[in-house]
């Protein structure tokens, strides 16, 4: 058996109240189980095999994050851009599946590669994956998702993986108009191809990777399609299901213009589509935000009464103007709020900020979007979401998944509160050092087992083949910097 001992500055503990600060605390492991959380001068601390010195560093539960961008992304390209920016998608390569994709196998694997390594390097342990639809047609690629397991058993993350599926699918056309394709038999055998991925990882049953059902977008899936999702999580042994929702307005707008006597929460319900096994991301546009012109109604207690969770992802929905109203309102009405990074970078310390800072300009109060709401939503929240009560927190006997954040350094210094620290001050660069399962997978800032300069010149290159793909799949053929125009002008013409 093998142990360590982390000796912080700080130490997040947890105790009756919750997560709670241990000045000069100590953490140790026992194989892939913690063993002792306190004081580093308490005489009932056990002695370890391997001391790490975190002296003037924050040591955290292993962040967790609940829907964590697992591609080389290219949604960074709109920053700045048309409030209805959309990405090309050739009618061809939809209609024909003979069309390749944009990355060929092999780049998809470097790509998973990339996110799991960058999720690690930020403090994330745990991970539930989203792959871009925006340049598939009715499902991932078939080695996507094996890749991202495949990338977390190597470098030693915790992955809930799965292969998204949708019925409906879109296209661009010459005017660059949205235009939708529906095809449920391309569906079903998507959501085949997903239930297989959750078949394979079980069979597997490697301690790190769990399989999860992903009906991408409920709006672009047929309540059909929502309910044998349920179903067949249900056969599968009662296993998390995750979709999108409520993420645009246009989205709300269509939804009421058929069903105008109810929410789109309510809808869910009466379909089936909700309980503590699901989890729904965004969940922006419900009964009563100010943008729907609905007043409010009961959904945020819906969502609280059946346990359903909700993840939040601040970063990405700020640089679109879209807010949540409020993270707070949802926390206090009882839902179970999880945080996630649907974008890049996979920086859930940049999440919290941004989430909390948005929180009380909406609310128009200091006391809204407390660091207390947002890390709890970084840790022990999606622990709930994902039922899995040993992670998101440092106590006996819970799984040895820990973070430790670098406060060292004069733009650090004075600390007041190490928790204003990480969530207002700190970035996932701050990441020091990384356990998952008591296993040093992140050291010195690096992942251990990685060539991170090899990795990154491919990630590169492959990022640079996305971009020029996107590009030449526009029906109008417009330039690049047409699509994706510079922020600053290029000094070069």
């Amino acid at each position: 058996m093998t142990s360590i001992a982390i000796k912080g500055s700080w130490v997040v503990g947890w105790g009756e109240n919750g997560h709670e600060i241990i000045n000069d605390g100590v953490v140790v492991t026992q194989d892939d189980r913690i063993a002792f959380v306190g004081s580093q001068d308490d005489p009932d601390c056990p002695p370890a095999d391997r001391t790490i010195d975190a002296s003037g560093m924050l040591v955290s539960p292993g962040l967790i994050n609940l829907h964590a961008i697992a591609n080389l992304d290219v949604q960074v390209l709109h920053i700045d851009g048309p409030d209805d920016a959309g990405f090309p998608k050739a009618r061809s390569f939809v209609m024909d599946p003979d069309v390749p994709h944009i990355l060929t196998d092999e780049e998809y694997r470097v790509s998973a590669d990339f996110s799991v390594a960058t999720l690690l390097k930020s403090g994330c342990t745990t991970f539930a994956n989203v792959t871009t639809s925006a340049t598939k047609r009715w499902e991932d690629t078939r080695v996507e998702p094996y890749a991202l397991a495949e990338a977390s058993e190597r470098m030693g993350a915790r992955g809930w993986i799965g292969h998204f599926y949708m019925e409906g699918c879109v296209y661009t056309d010459g005017s660059g108009e949205t235009q939708w394709v529906w095809d449920s038999k391309k569906g079903q055998q998507a959501m085949d191809n997903g239930i297989e991925l959750v078949k394979y990882l079980q069979k597997r049953n490697h301690p790190l990777v769990t399989g999860f059902l992903f009906p991408v977008r409920t709006d672009s899936c047929s309540e059909d399609m929502l309910k044998e999702t349920v179903r067949q999580a249900k056969l599968l042994g009662d296993v998390h299901i995750r979709a999108h929702f409520a993420q645009r307005i246009a989205e709300f707008r269509l939804f009421k213009s058929k069903n105008p006597n109810r929410s789109m929460v309510e809808w869910l319900q009466d379909i089936g589509f909700l309980g503590p096994q699901i989890c729904l991301t965004h969940a922006i546009y419900i009964a009563g935000h100010s943008e729907t012109g609905d007043p409010p109604s009961n959904d945020l207690q819906i969502l609280a009464d059946t346990e359903t969770n909700t993840c939040h992802c601040p970063v990405v929905s700020s640089r679109g103007g879209k807010n949540l109203e409020s993270f707070s309102r949802y926390i206090a009405a009882g839902v179970n709020m999880g945080i996630g990074t649907d974008t890049y970078p996979p920086d859930l310390l940049e999440e919290m900020r941004i989430g909390a800072l948005v929180n009380k300009v909406v609310e128009g109060s200091r006391r809204a979007g407390t660091v207390r709401e947002f890390f709890n939503a970084a840790t022990i929240n999606g622990a709930k979401a994902l039922r899995r009560d040993d992670l998101g927190r440092l106590a006996p006997g819970c799984t040895a998944d820990i973070s430790i954040f670098d406060f060292n350094g004069l733009h650090y210094a004075p600390i007041d509160d190490p928790m204003r620290t990480l969530v207002h001050v700190a970035t996932g660069k701050n990441c020091h050092t990384v356990l998952v399962g008591g296993k040093v997978v992140v050291e010195g800032g690096r992942v251990v087992c990685l060539d991170e300069e090899k990795l990154e010149r491919k990630a590169r290159h492959a990022w640079l083949k996305y971009k020029d793909g996107v590009v030449a799949w526009d029906e109008a053929k417009r330039p690049s910097d047409e699509i994706f125009p510079p922020l600053l002008p290029n000094a070069d013409g």
